[in-house]
């Protein structure tokens, strides 16, 4: 009798930082969802809270910890990508959720159609005490939205190594420009019927700052246009 072919294993990476308030209802949104080989690979980058602690209780062997550069969420999310052992790979950040039934789902789309390199979700929004919600933001809730969030999408791993990894030199809208350097890849995505992501905003979202987010978009524009340039003309 053929033996039935083991399903592919998940590797979910969560850079946290001083996370203590969000972490747990984090991990309790994802666990239940994994099968016993996956992996969490949570990047704790030099936290002075609590977050530590909490983490050394737990007793999920799914759950690794590794210690981060304390540089920022885009060298901690690369040494998640360097551990990562699993053939597709999540992202989420430390403080937003995993809907009920959004991994099974991703997961079955993406083996059903080998030809796709990640397949997203949709986004929902949750608005908490003192977050701030710019109509950008509030767009989103309830759609796909590729590439404004890395963490409603199922990614194969693969398609992830073909491009470097976050640049650490940006410590805001360094999703965004990863999402470009893919694009500028050639990944091809598809979009999947379930929500992908609960997307937390609350007091402490550097995404509160408006200066912020207005000079994070001019100079991905920048780089847009820098990586344009580099493009070979055509004879």
């Amino acid at each position: 009798m053929r033996q039935k072919a083991m399903a592919p294993r998940t590797s979910v990476i969560m850079p946290v930082r001083n996370g203590s308030l969000f972490i747990e209802e984090a991990l309790t949104s994802v666990l239940p969802q994994l099968a016993p080989d996956d992996e969490i690979l949570v990047v704790d980058d030099a936290s002075t809270d609590s977050t530590r602690s909490f983490l050394a209780r737990l007793s999920d062997l799914r759950i690794h910890v590794l210690n981060g550069s304390g540089r920022g969420v885009s060298s901690a999310r690369n040494i998640g990508l360097a551990k990562a052992s699993g053939e597709f790979i999540a992202f989420l950040d430390h403080d937003d959720l995993w809907p009920a039934k959004r991994h099974s789902t991703m997961k079955q789309a993406l083996m059903d159609d080998p030809r796709i390199d990640a397949v997203f979700g949709r986004v929902r929004i949750r608005l908490d005490a003192g977050g701030v919600m710019w109509p950008a933001l509030l767009n989103q809730d309830g759609r796909h939205a590729p590439g404004s969030n890395l963490g409603n999408a199922l990614y194969r791993s693969k398609a992830l190594r073909q491009i470097e990894g976050f640049d650490e030199a940006l410590h805001f809208g360094e999703d965004l420009d990863y999402f470009d350097r893919l694009l500028k890849a050639g990944i091809r995505f598809g979009l999947c019927d379930v929500d992908g992501l609960i997307y937390r905003r609350h007091e402490s979202n550097v995404t509160n700052d408006q200066d912020a987010m207005m000079n994070m978009h001019f100079n991905l524009i920048r780089r847009r246009t820098a990586r344009a340039s580099l493009r070979k003309p055509v004879r």
